[in-house]
């Protein structure tokens, strides 16, 4: 095999390697962005329940709503009377545990309940702290028995997208420096091949960006196509992983909330891959018209 079709075999497996590259950290921002789509759309289910006691007054549900209606962080609140929750909790037991739901006596220790929700422009990961800051203050109430909230599974979860993400950003870096050094050898490989025209072109007084240029434009292209078939190959990953969501895993309900990234992220993806290829390129051809080939062939 003559030092050409090497050096065209080495631009293909280095395309491979590349593209590889490129598709991880596709594959990681799809992955980080749709934990988050999931993250928030759990989080505006999070609601409080304030659980009332069977002697709170007229007037202490009144002073209640006043204090629901007056906080800045409180969107919404919905009174649950006891009727409605009997109604519910026998609809939800009447195919598993029918004999419960038509036990009267039982039933009627369901308290009545407000169901409180945040303001939806609140972030998800400050709703914890003021969840049980509202919390803190209704039990000290009286005509209150209670007050409960589901944050902790959304912590937990919150917890992890946060580790998944920095796991991915190292990642990230990771496949970031080692496509770039790919791309280097590949070029430096090319330069090799084509160091006697150089030599020439450096003899003739060509300037620095003629030689350069070249192969400036083979490390943009190289890093062009690698990141397009990057972004192709996230795009099957993605649509094989919603339609395992929408059939295998449909009772998460999360369907909705998976999606691709978006086109503006897509080309800075593409735009950055192209850029990386050119500056792949020019850490091995900064020295050219500087005596770099002749000097080279000397040694």
């Amino acid at each position: 095999m003559n030092p050409t079709q090497k050096n065209l075999a080495l631009k293909f497996s280095t395309l491979i390697v590349v593209t590889a590259c490129f598709a991880v950290m596709a594959t990681s921002l799809l992955i980080s962005k749709n934990f988050r789509n999931i993250l928030t759309h759990w989080g505006e289910d999070v609601q409080l329940t304030v659980y009332l006691s069977t002697d709170i007054s007229a007037q202490g549900r009144d002073e209640l709503e006043k204090y629901f209606k007056s906080h800045k962080d409180i969107g919404h609140f919905n009174l649950v009377t006891q009727d409605q929750a009997l109604s519910d909790f026998r609809a939800q037991l009447a195919s598993y545990a029918p004999d419960i739901s038509k036990d009267d006596e039982l039933l009627k220790m369901i308290p009545s309940s407000y169901q409180v929700k945040l303001k939806t422009e609140i972030a998800t990961d400050a709703q914890s702290s003021i969840l049980q800051s509202i919390a803190t203050e209704l039990k000290g109430r009286s005509g209150i028995d209670d007050v409960s909230y589901g944050q902790d599974w959304v912590e937990k979860y919150s917890a992890f997208v946060s580790a998944i993400n920095l796991a991915l950003n190292l990642v990230g870096i990771v496949v970031l420096c080692a496509s770039i050094f790919v791309m280097s050898n590949a070029i430096r490989a090319s330069v090799q091949v084509h160091r006697d025209e150089i030599v020439v072109l450096e003899m003739i007084g060509a300037t620095a960006s003629m030689i350069r240029k070249p192969f400036l434009k083979e490390g943009a292209l190289l890093g062009l196509v690698a990141s397009a078939l990057s972004m192709a190959i996230a795009f099957g990953m993605y649509t094989v992983g919603k339609s395992i969501v929408n059939t295998r895993l449909s009772f998460l309900r999360i369907g909705e909330q998976v999606s691709f990234i978006s086109p503006w992220m897509v080309a800075v993806v593409i735009i950055g891959g192209t850029v990386m290829g050119a500056l792949a390129s020019y850490l091995c051809v900064r020295k050219i018209n500087d005596g770099y080939a002749a000097a080279s062939q000397r040694a």
